[in-house]
């Protein structure tokens, strides 16, 4: 006969989520080391908001295996943070490298036309290039966001991403307030405190991502014959090993 599993206290909980949170953060900074060091290099000058934007190219599949690590916990419930990560990482790098580079190119570009739009007294159009830039950047974030839990066509991505900022407007708002929140420690206390809340808030965006989620799965997924408008039927990304 099989004993009972022990029932786990509260304290065993909180100290294996506060190992989890630490874990992922260290994982997140590794993994976002390049972009790090390429912004303490950057000078200023006409490209620098083109160059400081893609410079965070390698936070695109730092973004994706740290959601694919979230799902993992909250599915399997194993203490292994490294392991997901590392095999997240691996399965979504280039696949989130595809979709998110040419958005994060054009956020640059919108970049470069919002500092020099600003410097030649274009304010109005600075602000349209603005605006796009928040529309662009919502849609890359939903991107990684999809990538990381699903195997679409790249195509089929950036369709349902921005088919999905519209089908979810609590999530796009949540995914939006996130971004508020963010700016907001970097502009009031500091862009340092973001190295040590990462992990808090990729969980933060993995929880708001989950009814979108839970929508692509439902239209989407193992769909046998998608209609013109839907995404081509694919599986879900695999979790563990």
């Amino acid at each position: 006969m099989t004993p009972t599993r022990r029932a786990r206290g509260l304290f065993h909980e909180i100290t294996e989520g506060v190992y989890w949170f630490l874990a992922l953060d260290v994982l997140l900074l590794l993994a976002a080391a390049p972009t790090l060091l390429l912004w303490s290099v950057i000078g200023a000058g006409p490209l620098s908001a083109l160059l400081f934007v893609l410079a965070a190219i390698p936070l695109l599949p730092a973004l994706a295996a740290g959601l694919y690590t979230c799902r993992a916990w909250r599915t399997d419930h194993e203490l292994i943070p490294a392991r997901h990560f590392v095999r997240g990482y691996r399965l979504n790098a280039l696949d989130s490298l595809r979709v998110g580079a040419p958005l994060l190119l054009v956020l640059g570009v919108l970049g470069v036309n919002i500092t020099q739009g600003g410097a030649v007294g274009t304010s109005a159009l600075a602000l349209l290039f603005l605006a796009l830039g928040v529309l662009v950047l919502l849609a890359l974030v939903r991107a990684v966001s999809i990538v990381s839990a699903f195997s679409f066509r790249m195509i089929d991505v950036l369709r349902l991403a921005v088919f999905t900022l519209l089908a979810r407007p609590l999530a796009t708002l949540a995914l939006l307030s996130l971004g508020v929140l963010v700016l907001g420690i970097v502009l009031v206390i500091g862009e340092f405190l973001l190295l040590f809340t990462a992990s808090l808030l990729v969980f933060a965006l993995w929880a708001s991502e989950r009814p979108v989620a839970a929508l692509l799965t439902e239209r989407f997924v193992g769909s046998s014959q998608p209609s013109a408008d839907d995404a081509a039927p694919a599986g879900p990304r695999p979790e563990g090993s």
